[in-house]
């Protein structure tokens, strides 16, 4: 097995959350519904990040995970964590935990909407950033993928963050185990960039993380396929759902 991912494994016992801090059944913000990433995910995370000695992060959902890897950089020198969030509520509390943390690292948090994009012959969703932001601010040496939510799928944020990763850097991906979601990302992925990353699936750690490793940069778009068009529909789908969810929201706050 890879050595950091094995480093990882073996000292993730020892990383402390306070449950007065953790969001959980006794977490301290539940009330404030700060996201959390699943504790023993979260300890992988903070591990993984020491192993590697990770310094510049990219992180796609932001929340609970954001002080755990805002913790664990911030005594390196030339450390960043750019946290990338559709929720301006989530990105919010995260801000606020951690500053309240009093951590030492440089954190940006950045609020992008999704919308539709066209990888390929793949219509997906898509944060809406400009254009060449993220390789401007890298090269990251490790990408975390908790986000988007529901159903509206990952696969595109691979393919946003594959160019900003250094060669060498790391692309982890959470709620692994979803046979139907995560787990045809991967296989996406694998298609498109082929020998150019490694996956290595961790079942047993909360949801399930997936550790991809990037071994050189490729120029690539994602593979023509049957499910292409299934996946184009399904996008559409999703974004009909999100603009009706946004629809809601402004009538509420009419209201």
């Amino acid at each position: 097995m890879n050595p950091y991912i094995s480093a990882a494994l073996a000292e993730m016992d020892k990383v402390v959350i306070s449950k007065l801090e953790y969001p959980g059944e006794e977490g301290g913000h539940r009330s404030c519904g700060v996201p959390a990433l699943d504790q023993c995910s979260c300890r992988f995370l903070a591990a993984f990040i020491r192993a590697t000695g990770a310094r510049k992060v990219l992180e796609f959902g932001s929340g609970f995970s954001s002080l755990m890897i805002a913790r664990e950089i911030g005594a390196l020198e030339g450390n960043y964590l750019l946290s990338i969030d559709s929720s301006p509520r989530c990105s919010s509390m995260a801000r606020e935990i951690c500053e309240i943390s009093g951590s030492q690292a440089r954190v940006e948090f950045r609020v992008a909407g999704l919308r539709p994009k066209v990888y390929g012959s793949r219509l997906l969703l898509s944060y809406d950033l400009p254009k060449g932001l993220l390789e401007a601010l890298g090269p990251f040496d490790l990408a975390f993928i908790d986000a988007p939510p529901y159903d509206y799928g990952r696969e595109a944020v691979f393919y946003d963050s594959f160019p900003a990763v250094s060669p060498g850097g790391y692309i982890i991906l959470d709620d692994a185990n979803r046979e139907d979601v995560e787990k045809a990302n991967v296989r996406a992925w694998q298609a498109a960039y082929g020998d150019a990353i490694r996956p290595v699936l961790l079942e047993g750690i909360g949801n399930g993380l997936n550790v991809i490793e990037k071994f050189e940069d490729v120029r690539t778009v994602p593979f023509t396929s049957a499910d292409s068009f299934l996946t184009s529909l399904k996008t559409l789908r999703s974004m009909s759902r999100l603009l009706l969810e946004r629809l809601q929201a402004v009538v509420i706050d009419g209201n």
